[in-house]
């Protein structure tokens, strides 16, 4: 087995395309399909109403309230963007060696080291590899920024034994 793994890539919104997402669904999950059924099930409400009783206020109301729901996780990702572009590292390669012990992150102007062992949690997905230094906040390394699937792997076990 390898002594470090590096995997290099540019912190822009492409390579977190998706990560935003698999964040929300890692620790939402439960919320967001119980918000989805809910505003469905508002908007269904909403036109049966409509239908029945014509332009009723409360009809009116859940048609927005359900549509409203509906667009929210669209809303964040748009204000997850912008937030992701006003960073200061934004635009700038990054390098991330991997050490069965820690992780050493090499930015164009920062740097830092975090143990394993310091992280709240990892979650490797089939996209790359959550990292999270707090509930709401974490690091996302793409599968693509890795040299094989094969260093993906061994950094997956790593993560899991620290």
């Amino acid at each position: 087995m390898q002594d470090s793994i590096s995997a290099k890539m540019v912190f822009d919104e492409r390579s977190h395309l998706g990560a935003f997402r698999l964040h929300m669904w890692h620790r939402y999950r439960t919320w967001l399909m119980l918000r989805t059924f809910l505003s469905v099930g508002l908007i269904l409400a909403g036109i049966i109403m409509l239908i029945s009783q014509g332009p009723h206020p409360m009809a009116i109301l859940m048609l927005m309230v359900g549509t409203f729901a509906l667009l929210r996780p669209l809303i964040w990702k748009i204000m997850h963007a912008r937030n992701l572009r006003k960073l200061p590292g934004y635009g700038q390669s990054v390098l991330y060696t991997f050490t069965p012990e820690s992780i050493h992150i090499h930015g164009e102007d920062r740097e830092a080291t975090v143990k394993w062992s310091a992280l709240l949690e990892s979650v490797p997905t089939k996209q790359g590899l959550l990292l999270y230094h707090a509930k709401k906040s974490y690091t996302w390394v793409p599968c693509e920024a890795f040299d094989s699937p094969e260093d993906f792997d061994h950094v997956h076990q790593w993560a899991k034994n620290g």
